[in-house]
């Protein structure tokens, strides 16, 4: 799936019951064409862009939380057993997106001037769809988000939180089901990234060719990423998860300056890191054999998580990882 900072596509492999090449191309052409009336926005360009493989856009309502850029799409697909339908197949799309407010120096509800850094983060929200195709955004949201239509918007009740200023999609879970069976009692777990209006200098994040070209007062806001973890029974209500860490972030980066150094989990050696962001999770399978072993195993990796940060003495972009044996405690390994 391909991302640009204002829609989402789909690339897909045609049936090879479809004998001739043309007969495959006219079908694509019929389905794209149909899908781009039907999911694309009021946007006099269209047309001219030839961009009918996007199944996405940003919100064509200039308020929405979404109507600049989006990022991140994360897309389940479901087989609900309970469906009163003949097809009970149901896709789920988890994405972030960001509105003009978050990007051109606007002030939040608390009069804070944004100087976040250009990216397509902001909130969380979500779309279903019965084709993977056709994608209908949940206009409502959950209801203790600080925008309508967000699942996870920006944390508004602590101050000190990691994520004040704006969040990121890392990936959703639903770990304790099959993969593609969607079940009454199975927990979703979403990881995600956030920043606050922590400032930090611009120049910590260039070279020292670049640096010498920005201002020493030049500073930053939300650049400090950080890594939380949020649960939900539906997928659209979603209650954020307290980390170690005082910030309620789960995986921070290391910063030997870092008066909270000590709540880090983490092996010897690790370099210093400038952020922790775009997090990918995945699942340690226990087989039948070794379920009882592995039940009663408190050591055992479970969960490993691979994310994006930049080491502080040498610039250098970096992926780093760690381990967790429930999801939600991690430690750094490298």
């Amino acid at each position: 799936m391909a991302i640009t900072s204002s829609s989402c596509c789909y690339a897909w492999a045609p049936s090879s019951k479809l004998s001739s090449s043309r007969r495959t191309n006219s079908n694509a052409n019929i389905r794209a064409s149909q899908l781009y009336q039907t999911s694309a926005t009021n946007n006099n360009n269209n047309n001219s862009r030839g961009d009918y493989n996007v199944v996405f856009r940003t919100s064509d309502q200039s308020t929405s939380f979404d109507s600049l850029k989006l990022g991140t799409p994360r897309v389940h697909r479901y087989s609900d057993p309970n469906s009163p339908g003949l097809d009970d197949t149901e896709y789920i799309m988890w994405y972030h997106g960001r509105d003009p407010t978050l990007n051109d120096g606007g002030e939040n509800n608390d009069g804070k001037k944004y100087n976040l850094p250009p990216l397509s983060t902001g909130r969380i929200g979500r779309a279903t769809s019965r084709n993977g195709l056709i994608w209908e955004r949940d206009e409502v949201g959950s209801v203790d988000a600080d925008k309508v239509g967000v699942s996870l918007g920006l944390n508004t009740e602590s101050w000190w939180g990691f994520d004040t200023a704006h969040v990121g999609l890392g990936q959703v879970l639903l770990p304790m089901t099959g993969p593609a069976i969607r079940s009454e009692g199975g927990v979703y777990i979403m990881y995600y990234m956030g920043g606050s209006y922590e400032e930090t200098q611009i120049g910590m994040y260039l070279d020292e060719e670049k640096r010498s070209l920005v201002s020493e007062d030049a500073m930053i806001q939300g650049m400090k990423l950080k890594i939380g973890a949020a649960i939900s029974q539906d997928g659209v209500t979603w209650g954020r998860v307290e980390g170690d860490d005082p910030s309620g972030a789960c995986v921070v980066p290391y910063d030997s300056s870092d008066v909270n150094v000590a709540n880090i989990r983490m092996k010897s050696g690790i370099p210093e890191e400038l952020y922790c962001g775009w997090p990918e999770v995945v699942v340690n399978p226990v087989s039948e054999t070794e379920e009882k072993a592995a039940s009663n195993n408190k050591e055992r990796n479970n969960f490993f998580m691979y994310y994006s940060t930049m080491l502080k003495d040498s610039k250098e972009k970096a992926i780093g990882y760690a381990t967790s044996e429930n999801g939600f405690a991690w430690t750094k390994q490298g």
